[in-house]
């Protein structure tokens, strides 16, 4: 009876053992050598995990991958020029070499995307939609969209003490009395500039 319960775990053992923990959703490796600076929105649903590929249209070479938990939020910032994106997805995560193992499926958006400037404070942006239906995975949209960036400024009145030195006895108790000390020049006050830049989907 032991043996036919060691039989039945070892014949088990294998299809968990390849399983590993899920990766976090974001960037995953980026190889392209280039700064990643223009984003990509991908909306998923529940249930399944995706590695999103993004590629060279010439000869389809992976340049960066990020890792996408089915129905998190996921924005990566990818390089200037034109990329195919593949999306290759499952349920049981084995690694970046076998990813979902044999029940692997893929789904490409059809067209290249064109990331580039479109003006001063303007970025080209993309919203990729995936979505199941019946059981299959598609895309349903890959909207173009632009990134603008946007500055706030703040100030606030803030007060600096000033050391003065070189100051004779009398001097001081003239200017701050007998009983102060340390001795410092009455605090000025000046206005400090500071600025911080938002992002946001403007298109």
């Amino acid at each position: 009876m032991r043996w036919l319960v060691l039989m039945l775990v070892l014949a088990i053992l294998p299809l968990d053992a390849l399983a590993e923990d899920r990766p976090r959703s974001g960037l995953m490796w980026n190889r392209s050598r280039l700064p990643a600076t223009f984003p990509v929105v991908v909306k998923t649903p529940p249930g399944e995990d995706y590695v999103m590929f993004v590629t060279r249209p010439a000869d389809g070479a992976a340049v960066m991958a990020g890792y996408i938990r089915g129905g998190d939020f996921f924005r990566l910032l990818v390089p200037p020029g034109e990329w195919r994106l593949r999306f290759a997805f499952g349920t049981a995560w084995q690694g970046e070499t076998n990813l979902f193992g044999a029940a692997t499926d893929w789904i490409d958006v059809q067209h290249a995307l064109d990331f580039r400037v479109l003006g001063l404070n303007r970025r080209r942006a993309y919203v990729i939609t995936l979505t199941e239906q019946d059981g299959t995975v598609k895309v349903v949209d890959a909207r173009p969209g632009a990134e603008c960036q946007l500055v706030l400024w703040n100030s606030e009145i803030r007060e600096a003490p000033v050391d003065l030195p070189g100051m004779s006895p009398e001097e001081r108790e003239v200017l701050v009395g007998p009983q102060q000390e340390p001795l410092t020049r009455p605090r000025l006050r000046y206005v400090d500039s500071e600025f911080d830049v938002y992002t946001r989907l403007c298109e």
